[in-house]
């Protein structure tokens, strides 16, 4: 057993509860888990053999396989899954730009379903949002996630000509101004300068020290703000 590649056709979950919401979520994708011989010691460890028996996935015990494919000493559980094609909702739409950080493209994505969002459109990323880094710090909110990739925003506008909110580090409107109008995609790049040039309409943050605030957090502001317009229809 090899650890992850992207030209895989299967990816896979480091731990028992991410395991656990794979199974829950995506049970018609997963293929098998493996266990270590230590397993038993975790709380959710017979919650996980029921589901795997419920369902008829395989649960092996293989401490060779946990030591080789996991990032921590207390690993107890990876759970494998076919990869999987989405297709996106019809409104709502988070567009994230330019990303190469998985970290970080995997708390955005927590934040999304926080904020119940479940649309998520990756332009010209360089991240493979399988990779189980991504899966890993998205806390399994991918499993609740419908994600497509395109190679620019212009081909993603022929197939969904939506209102465009980009964010942007020389924005034109304040975010606490923002109104949506649906359909709508809201855009926030990775770096806040990306988009600059590309919209004569933008909005921004105001903020005293904005080179000091993480993107995750930035994300997380302007997705809560859309999230409370939401509520407001």
């Amino acid at each position: 057993m090899e650890k992850y590649q992207s030209s895989d056709g299967y990816s896979y979950i480091l731990g028992i509860s991410l395991t656990i919401e794979a199974l829950n979520k995506i049970p018609q994708y997963m293929e098998k888990v493996y266990v270590s011989k230590k397993a038993i010691k975790n709380e959710q460890f017979n919650k996980l053999v029921s589901l795997c028996e419920n369902l008829n996935i395989p649960i092996i015990e293989d401490d060779n396989v946990i030591n080789k494919l996991s990032v921590k000493e207390n690993c107890y559980g990876i759970g494998f899954f076919k990869k999987y094609v989405h297709e996106l909702g019809t409104n709502g739409h988070i567009v994230l730009y330019n990303f190469s950080n998985p970290g970080e493209l995997g708390t955005i994505f927590r934040s999304a379903v926080s904020f119940d969002f479940h649309n998520i459109v990756l332009i010209n990323s360089s991240v493979d949002y399988y990779d189980p880094k991504v899966i890993r710090a998205s806390m399994g909110s991918i499993f609740h996630l419908n994600i497509k990739e395109y190679s620019s925003l212009e081909d993603y506008y022929k197939d969904y000509k939506y209102n465009l909110y980009p964010f942007c580090g020389n924005g034109t409107i304040e975010l606490s101004d923002l109104e949506l109008k649906v359909p709508y995609s809201i855009i926030i790049p990775q770096n806040y300068t990306d988009l600059d040039d590309m919209f004569k309409t933008s909005y921004y943050l105001k903020h005293k020290g904005l080179d000091s605030i993480s993107l995750s957090s930035l994300s997380a502001i302007v997705l809560n703000r859309c999230y409370l317009l939401n509520l407001k229809r």
